[in-house]
């Protein structure tokens, strides 16, 4: 586990360096809040209306905790006071594995996405909910492993079509391109390749 977090945080950081080379000391990103908004959006995909009938889209909502996992990586190391970047990784990633190893108990989904994004909102670190979120909707860490690397993946396919300068196109056939990567993810079995063989998957879906 501690190899396969240290993994997931740089390829974070590079991520976060490809995007923003001075992202370590630019305090303008306030990934916290990123944590919020992408938390609204989760509760969103699981369901929150009690007026009308809803079914949860599970595979969105463990997207959106992938999502979430982006930018608790990014705050995890900006926030570790390590004298270099890969001592910061190396602590982050020793923090995870202790909130990762410690047993959670089935809750109540809704609940816990409140106080997730209820503590984001203060800037707090939401350890606890985040593992527990994961066990409510039965996303273990195998599962995140193999889904951040696609969806780090998918931000580079992004970034490879034009996110940048708005020419990228999000929606494909009427389905967004998150939809396209989760069924990725449900064919592909996770091995050295399953970076590359997600990246081929986006491209030959992806309208010419």
């Amino acid at each position: 586990m501690n190899a396969q977090l240290i993994q997931m945080f740089s390829m974070q950081d590079k991520l976060n360096a490809a995007i923003n080379s001075a992202w370590i000391t630019d305090d303008s990103q306030d990934w916290f809040c990123a944590v919020l908004v992408e938390g609204s959006e989760m509760i969103d995909h699981y369901g929150w209306k009690w007026w009308k009938h809803q079914t949860p889209d599970l595979d969105q909502v463990k997207l959106e905790l992938v999502d979430i996992w982006h930018f608790l990586m990014s705050a995890e190391i900006k926030q570790q006071t390590a004298s270099t970047t890969e001592a910061a990784i190396e602590a982050a990633a020793a923090k995870w594995q202790q909130v990762f190893e410690q047993p959670t108990e089935q809750q109540a989904f809704l609940g816990l996405a409140k106080q997730l994004v209820g503590k984001s909102a203060l800037g707090q670190m939401p350890y606890q909910e985040f593992s527990a979120l994961m066990t409510s909707v039965e996303f273990d860490f195998a599962h995140l492993y193999k889904w951040y690397i696609g969806k780090n993946v998918l931000n580079y396919f992004r970034q490879d079509h034009g996110y940048k300068d708005g020419s990228y196109l999000k929606v494909w056939q009427g389905r967004e391109d998150n939809e396209y990567l989760a069924d990725a993810l449900s064919e592909l079995s996770c091995d050295e390749h399953l970076g590359d063989k997600i990246y081929q998957y986006l491209k030959q879906a992806y309208p010419q």
